[in-house]
Order: C-alpha cells, then sequence, then structure tokens
C-alpha cells in the first residue's frame, strides 16, 4: 500500500511539472538484490515501446466483447501490469493495470531464455558458431581442470538449448543464492555436479542458458548486448531497458532482461512469422522452425495446457485444440502464440513463484476468457471442450457457456440457485425434436456432441437432473452466430 501510494505521488508530481509528457519509462519493478555483480544501466537513446497499428477486433473478424470480458477478469487480479493482444500485426487489445502503462518495463523473468536462443540462431547464421554439437568446454578451457567430471567434455551447444546438459540445479532458493553470490558464475556453473549424463533428461537449470550469452560473447568478440543490438534489436525495433552482467561481465542469457511488453509482442509476432518481419529475415526461418519443434514431452498438463514440450528455449502444447508455443518466466510473464489465429498474448505479473495459483492465472486467462470464447464463437458447430469439468463451469461462471450468452437466460440458473452439478444441454431443433449435446455429472462430461446442422441460429436449453433422472428446463437461450455465411 506504501508502494502504491509513492507511486501515485510521485505520477502527481511529474504531471505537475509537465517531465516527459507524463510518460514515465520505468527501469524494472523486479530485482535480484545486487551483490559482487552489477546491474548496468543501457548507453543511449532508449527507442519507445513498439508503435503497433491500431485495429478494432472486428476488423480482424473478432469480437470486442470477448476482450472486455478478458479485461474485467484481469482486473479482479491484484498483481497483473499488462494484458496484450496482438492479431495480423495489429494491436487489438491493450489494458494496463496497477499504475503501469506502456512505458513500463518489468523483469520478464525466463522469457529471456527466448529471446537468447534467437541471438544463439543468429551466431550460427553469422558463422559464429558452427554446429549444434560443438562441445561447451571448447569455448571455457580456462575452467578444465584435472579433477573436472569427464562427461562434462561430452555437453553440447544443443544440451543447453534444450536443457539436457544434466547438471544438478533445481532452482531452488538454496540453489540461487549460491550461485548468486558465486565470484565467477561461469566457473559455478562448468563445476556444477551432474546428475544425468549430458542429453539423457530434460532438467530445467538456468545457469545452462548464461553459458550460451557466455559462448556468443566468446565467439563473436561482442559483449551478448552488444550483439543483441545489432543483429535482434535495432533491426526489430524495440529495446531492452535493462540487463544484468555477472561478476566476469557476461550479460545474462536466461534471466534478468527488461522489456516494455509492446516490446515482448513484437518479439513474439518475430517467431509467429518464421524470423521474417518488415521484410528483412531476423532470425534464420529453419532456427525458428527448429525451435518450436518438441524436442521434449511431458506427460502431465499445466493448468490449461496440454501436450506440454519443450523446444530451444520455448514450450509448446495446446489450449483448447490450438497449438500455440510460447515464452515463459516466473510469475506471469508471457508471450503466447497461437499460429493458428495468427495472434500473440503478452502479460506481465508480479508474483513471486510458481507453486502457487497465482503463477497460473495468466495461462487460466488466456485460456478461459480470450481462446475458449473465440472458439466458442468462431462459428457452428459450437465448441464443447471434453476437458471442462463442471467444477470449473462453477468457479469459472459457466465459462463456455457465457460466451454463448448463456448467462443472459432468465430465470438465470446460477443467480436462481439451481443445482447444477448435474445437467444436460440439448440443441434445440423444433418443437419436437432436440439433440443432446453434453451431460455433465459428478464434474465431468459423461457425453458430449458438437452439434447437427449449420445455421444462423442456434437454441440451446439445459435442464437439471435429480438423482432419479427427472429433468428440469432451467433456460433456454437462442444464439446468433457472427459473421454466418
Amino acid at each position: 500500500m506504501k508502494r502504491k501510494i509513492f507511486i501515485l505521488s510521485l505520477m502527481i508530481v511529474l504531471f505537475v511539472l509537465g517531465i516527459s509528457q507524463g510518460r514515465i519509462i520505468n527501469e524494472g519493478i523486479f530485482k535480484l538484490p545486487s551483490q559482487n555483480s552489477q546491474e548496468e544501466a543501457l548507453d543511449g537513446e532508449l527507442r519507445e515501446p513498439f508503435d503497433w497499428p491500431i485495429s478494432e477486433p472486428e476488423a480482424q473478424g473478432l469480437d470486442s466483447s470477448i476482450f472486455e470480458k478478458a479485461f474485467q477478469e484481469a482486473e479482479k487480479l491484484s498483481y497483473i501490469f499488462s494484458l496484450l493482444v496482438v492479431k495480423n500485426g495489429y494491436l487489438i487489445a491493450e489494458r494496463y493495470f496497477h499504475f503501469q502503462d506502456e512505458y513500463d518495463a518489468n523483469h520478464v523473468y525466463s522469457v529471456s531464455k527466448s529471446f537468447t536462443s534467437a541471438l544463439v540462431g543468429i551466431a550460427f547464421r553469422e558463422n559464429y558458431l558452427h554446429s549444434l554439437e560443438q562441445k561447451m568446454l571448447d569455448f571455457f578451457p580456462e575452467y578444465v581442470t584435472p579433477d573436472l567430471d569427464p562427461r562434462k567434455n561430452e555437453i553440447t551447444i544443443k544440451h543447453l538449448l534444450t536443457m539436457r546438459a544434466g547438471f544438478a540445479f533445481d532452482e531452488s532458493e538454496e540453489d540461487w543464492n549460491q550461485y548468486w553470490s558465486s565470484p565467477n558464475w561461469i566457473r559455478y556453473a562448468i563445476e556444477l555436479p551432474l546428475r544425468y549424463d549430458p542429453g539423457e533428461v530434460f532438467h530445467y537449470s538456468t545457469p545452462q542458458t548464461n553459458l550460451l550469452s557466455g559462448i556468443i560473447t566468446k565467439t563473436s568478440g561482442m559483449s551478448t548486448r552488444e550483439f543483441a543490438e545489432k543483429y535482434l534489436f535495432t533491426p526489430l525495433n524495440i529495446s531492452i531497458r535493462s540487463w544484468h552482467q555477472d561478476p566476469q561481465g557476461y550479460y545474462t542469457g536466461g534471466h534478468e532482461m527488461y522489456f516494455t511488453p509492446r516490446d515482448m509482442a513484437r518479439f513474439g509476432y518475430l517467431y509467429l512469422n518464421n524470423g521474417l518481419i518488415d521484410g528483412i529475415q531476423i532470425v534464420p526461418e529453419e532456427w525458428v522452425k527448429d525451435s518450436i519443434e518438441y524436442d521434449s514431452r511431458f506427460e502431465s498438463d499445466w493448468g490449461p495446457l496440454t501436450e506440454r514440450g519443450y523446444g530451444y528455449k520455448w514450450w509448446l502444447g495446446q489450449i483448447h485444440d490450438y497449438d500455440f508455443f510460447h515464452a515463459s518466466g516466473m510469475g506471469g510473464q508471457y508471450i503466447v502464440c497461437i499460429p493458428e489465429l495468427n495472434m500473440v498474448i503478452v502479460t506481465t505479473m508480479d508474483w513471486s513463484g510458481w507453486s502457487d495459483p497465482g503463477a497460473f492465472m495468466p495461462i487460466e486467462l488466456i485460456a478461459n476468457h480470450i481462446l475458449l470464447p473465440i472458439k466458442c464463437l468462431s462459428g457452428p458447430p459450437p465448441y464443447f471442450p471434453v476437458g471442462l469439468t463442471a467444477q470449473k463451469i462453477e468457479n469459472r461462471g459457466l465459462a463456455y457457456l457465457e460466451y454463448l450468452n448463456v448467462l443472459k437466460w432468465e430465470p438465470n440458473p446460477r443467480n436462481a440457485g439451481v443445482d447444477i452439478s448435474r445437467y444436460r444441454i440439448y440443441q434445440v431443433i423444433n418443437a419436437s425434436v432436440s439433440v443432446l449435446l453434453a451431460e455433465v455429472n459428478a464434474g465431468t462430461f459423461e457425453y458430449w456432441d458438437r452439434g447437427v446442422e449449420r445455421n444462423e441460429k442456434y437454441t440451446y436449453g439445459v435442464s437439471s437432473v435429480t438423482d432419479d433422472n427427472q429433468e428440469s428446463l432451467t433456460a433456454i437461450v437462442t444464439v446468433q452466430i457472427p459473421g454466418f455465411q
């Protein structure tokens, strides 16, 4: 509360003084405590956040109400800073929260890793690197000692890219405190014990990506910052607002980068277009394609994310049957790219840790209040996701039915206090014919169907079902399909 009051007071003072026309460029909200390493403010004039062309959602084939509802849901989150949506190269939705605006740059945490992946691909194109099988230790011979685990000689650039080096580093607070306080981060990473043989197992650890930054500096003769400015940031017309260096002056590769949300979206749009933007092939096309191919697959879902996997510093999966890839940073920093929709969605937040449910909320927000209604309203037949449980429907306010205007029914089943733990959804064909679309019982779909016929209007009925299988109609609604042809 004191921080909010202070920021508000500062904004008022700046407004009164007329400083920078009321636009405040913030170097970062999140910072790890600096000990024996340095934080360098970048020299030179910063570019404005990328100036996206603006479009109404309707001009890009979507309904504005989807995003208004999404913003309403976002406002309920006390820790969200921004929500942006770009479609077909146009900024169609943008909202900032809690004293933030488009000029505020935040620590994007592990989103940084996806930027570093792009730099590695560029280093190959520029012939600073020559093979994914080049060995890590070839770039750091000064740290090779007789007592080094001989398996370290087998660690390759590809292992570092795909989190398969095998280091025993668990991203725990203890691990990070030891790493951060080390006088030499490169040496510390190289001397980490191996839990797995190189290439054997995916095991996520940030030091692997920081080593890649060191390799770029070693091979190019430029700092990673200079390299990125020349080959990525300038041609992409974006700026990094702050970037951490380790005790030896290497720029971090896996964390401590600060970007504005608009610039994050620009980077996502670059990858959505296979590295080509404004007629310039900034990142090699084949590198982009390889980066968003599955190198690892994971059995467990992550909230609404299914078919999860990992490529070259990009996470992969599906959301409501949409294939996607995304850059992900601790605490709710996301660049989500959905090729089928030609869409990029960006969120920034102030949330610490992954284990708390709050860290999942941006993905829940994107999945259930942007992608799900788009799927629902994309035309007949209507979309009823198998994985959406009745419990989620109740908690989210009949999420998918809401976007079919079900909550406009009178009487509203939820508002009337009707028990909807077991109910059936019908598509009404005529006065005597209806088709069962879904039956939900005890939190799971026992039956579902995508509907019949293709029509301009659909009529739906919901009936609650008692234990003795007696039905009671609770609502009927007619849905107009937008853009029906």
